[in-house]
């Protein structure tokens, strides 16, 4: 091949020039033509290679799903991608292609607006970071190819060429990629599945394929000698005037001294920055990013600055006028990449939540506001920052908030431990933070330690409080329910008052006692219930009828009441004397059972007699009728009816025995379950007077329903009056008498309410429930929910 058949026709790029200028699609050169055929066959047979391993990572996860419904999206999301691998990798080459139309346009870029924050765009935010991440590493790791590409292609192209816009850069490849499967209905975890396996199969693997694209160009004559002129203009990095490399606070020129852009345009002969005027330059105005090294390295500077006005309240940094007043001070110019601008203005949104929050004392939030700029760096540096959940900064800076949740500022809150314990922390942070992410664990670890030993001494008060509340509970509980069994027994019943003795003054306390210390669920308290149950049948049961089993009741029973006087300690004396009338008691309940049946054995043989004698006297009648004779009044022993059956004859002494059965067995005792049902229908509240006077509220009423989700440990705002305000923690629901139990932070009881009580407290706002999550992931999802909020109003 010849040497001319190397060069690049003038020709071309000129007409390119000119059909840019009028805004019509340029005529490619038939390089770049070369170039786009030959990377879109790489790609798309990278990109058709992908699909295999995909298939079985989606198949794996499914076999591991926790959840019917995520290995339901799985194998959906399997389906789905095997029937679109085709026309995937057909929009995938598609949009690579367009991306070779570069026109003039494209070099302007959109400045920030929170509605079209890149971080936040779509619906998802794991797979927006996963994309800026995979970017990210691609451009640190392929630095170097990927700048001799940009120049090379900036010599064809009619319009400046640069990392953003190059067709072949990471942001074009991977843009085209997400665009190709955005329509797609994806599981989010499949999505990113499938996101993976392309950094894996495709982005991490760029260098060769760069290589390739490079060595394309440099065999059909496009500067050929680049590497070399590059090698030839590296130099120390450039400083300003009155600085140095021995000068500490020296920050070398934006772009200089860092593989990219911006050593390509040194080695092709363009001026970084020495047009531009000193300060933040915009993104449209052509200079190349700052690199991310030089843009922590600014931060870490303002990191170690005082830049509050006032220590003690709590402002949020405007870290864009904090860069360009710095760079104004270096007369230096730099532009910030669109990833860098967006991640600076989320962590400001970030914060500015994280001040208003309600639920933190101002003299927290001040102390937390300090931690803006460390935590920029972090999100700067790993872009995986906002969607791991784990990170230690991340933690960090929840778990300082959490343990600030309910810390009221006292007059000398500087000498507060809680609140020293954080300043130190913040200033630990600001001091010590430069770029590893060790020194958050480390802090989080003395944290962890502080607020356990803090915890403790709360604890130790909260527990006597509720204690005492739960021991109260149950008192009134015991006696409402023991009052529900003794009514239940007693109730209609005309008792002997030897038995109203053993049911109110002996049985009424043990049923007590057994009830707070066992409960109604055990045992024990069955065994009691039913003794004072047969305490009363005993006396009660119908006799004679009721000997036999009375008889062999009786043992057991005296047994157990001997057992209820013992756990009493009860008098003896009273209790010989108690015995003894239920002695007495029987002793006339079987004298009246064996006079029944010596009654009843009389009447049987008195009826028998009546019956032969009837008969006896029916076979000497004739055997035609007979003219009744007069009238004459029936025997006394007995009346024959119409059928030829004698009545029987009702004893004058025996008759108040059988009314005293008959209303005995009108009021029968009441069954085991029926005296169940009688305690769990027992009504027990709490005693407050408060309660008394309240209207009550519907069931539906959404207040009254919001007393039954409260969670225990969860922060209230309580306000008693105008001037009276704090905060309080749900320590104990009390569910025997419905109470609800408020602690502050140092563990002292503040509050307590019954159910009514608390929800008329919640509807007219005395009461305010805290938002007591995770700060950081609260901060992160109110700020996404007010960019999809002002999206959907202006669409």
């Amino acid at each position: 091949m010849s040497e001319s058949s190397k060069v690049v026709s003038l020709s071309e790029k000129s007409a390119g020039r000119q059909e840019a200028a009028m805004g019509k699609p340029a005529v490619l050169p038939s390089v770049i033509v070369l170039l786009k055929e030959k990377a879109s066959t790489e790609l798309r047979e990278r990109v058709k290679a992908l699909f295999g391993k995909v298939d079985d990572s989606l198949f794996a996860m499914a076999e591991r799903a926790h959840g019917q419904e995520e290995q339901d999206g799985m194998f959906q999301a399997l389906r789905l991608l095997r029937v679109e691998r085709r026309n995937i990798v057909e929009r995938f080459v598609g949009n690579l292609e367009q991306a070779f139309q570069i026109r003039r346009e494209q070099e302007a870029e959109p400045g920030f607006a929170p509605d079209s924050l890149s971080l936040v765009h779509n619906d998802d935010l794991e797979q927006l970071v996963a994309a800026d991440t995979m970017v990210a590493n691609a451009k640190r790791d392929f630095a170097e190819p990927l700048a001799e590409l940009c120049v090379r292609l900036d010599t064809l192209y009619s319009v400046k060429v640069y990392d953003k816009n190059n067709p072949l850069g990471p942001d074009v490849i991977c843009d085209a990629f997400v665009a190709s499967i955005q329509a797609l209905d994806l599981h989010i975890r499949a999505r990113l599945t499938l996101l993976k396996k392309f950094e894996q199969e495709v982005m991490l693997q760029l260098r060769d394929f760069y290589e390739f694209c490079n060595q394309l160009l440099v065999e059909q004559g496009v500067l050929p000698s680049l590497r070399e002129q590059q090698r030839a203009a590296r130099r120390p990095p450039a400083y300003p005037a009155g600085r140095g490399p021995g000068n500490p606070g020296a920050v070398p020129a934006a772009g200089v001294g860092h593989a990219g852009e911006g050593a390509a345009q040194v080695a092709s002969g363009i001026p970084v920055s020495g047009h531009f005027a000193p300060g933040l330059v915009p993104a449209t105005a052509g200079m190349a990013p700052m690199p991310a090294g030089d843009l922590l390295t600014h931060l870490n500077a303002l990191q170690s600055g005082a830049h509050y006005q006032d220590p003690g309240a709590a402002q949020l940094l405007n870290v864009g006028d904090l860069l360009q007043q710095r760079l104004v001070d270096a007369h230096q110019a730099a532009s910030l990449a669109k990833v860098d601008t967006d991640v600076i203005k989320l962590v400001e949104m970030l914060f500015s939540f994280i001040l208003e929050d309600r639920s933190l004392a101002t003299p927290i939030k001040s102390q937390l506001g300090r931690l803006q700029l460390p935590l920029l760096k972090v999100a700067i540096a790993d872009k995986s920052f906002f969607s791991k959940g784990g990170h230690p900064a991340r933690k960090l800076l929840n778990e300082l908030a959490d343990a600030a949740t309910g810390w009221q500022a006292p007059e000398d809150h500087e000498t507060d431990p809680l609140y020293r314990e954080i300043s130190q922390i913040v200033e630990r942070v600001l001091g010590e933070f430069d770029r590893d992410i060790n020194i958050f664990s480390t802090l989080l670890e003395s944290l962890r330690e502080f607020i356990i030993r803090e915890r403790k001494r709360a604890e130790m008060l909260e527990r006597r409080v509720v204690d005492e509340a739960d021991g109260r509970a149950k008192t009134q509980a015991a006696r409402a329910r023991v009052a529900a069994v003794m009514d239940a027994l007693v109730a209609e019943r005309d008792l002997p008052a030897v038995v109203q003795d053993w049911l109110q003054k002996v049985w009424n306390n043990v049923l007590f006692l057994t009830c707070v210390k066992e409960g109604t669920e055990s045992e024990a308290w069955n065994r009691d219930v039913r003794t004072a149950r047969d305490l009363v049948w005993s006396v009660q049961a119908p006799m004679p009828d009721s000997r036999k089993q009375l008889l062999g009741l009786l043992p057991v029973l005296q047994e157990r009441l001997r057992e209820g006087i013992e756990a009493l300690s009860y008098n003896a004396f009273e209790a010989r004397s108690m015995f003894a009338g239920l002695k007495e008691i029987y002793r006339e309940r079987f004298a009246l059972a064996q006079r029944l049946t010596e009654r009843r054995e009389l009447q049987v043989k008195e009826r028998v007699a009546r019956e032969i004698k009837a008969v006896a006297a029916m076979d000497q009648l004739p055997e035609a009728p007979r003219a009744p004779a007069a009238a004459e009044p029936p025997p006394k022993e007995a009346t024959v009816s119409g059928a030829g059956e004698p009545q029987p004859v009702v004893d004058a002494d025996i008759e108040p025995v059988a009314e005293q059965i008959a209303a005995v067995q009108e009021v029968a005792v009441p069954q085991m379950e029926e005296l169940e049902q009688a305690v769990a229908q027992a009504e027990v509240v709490a005693a407050s007077p408060e309660q008394e006077g309240l209207a009550p509220l519907d069931k539906e009423d959404p207040h009254w329903q919001m007393t039954f989700r409260l969670a225990q440990g969860s922060w209230f705002e309580l306000k008693r009056s105008d001037e009276e305000q704090f905060r309080c923690r749900l320590a104990a629901v009390i569910r025997d008498i419905d109470q609800f139990i408020f602690v502050n932070r140092n563990g002292a009881k503040v509050a307590e309410f019954g159910r009514l009580e608390l929800a008329h407290a919640l509807r007219c706002a005395q009461l305010l429930p805290l938002d007591d999550g995770m700060l950081f992931e609260r901060a992160l999802q109110s700020v996404i929910g007010n960019v999809r909020k002002k999206r959907s109003e202006q669409g």
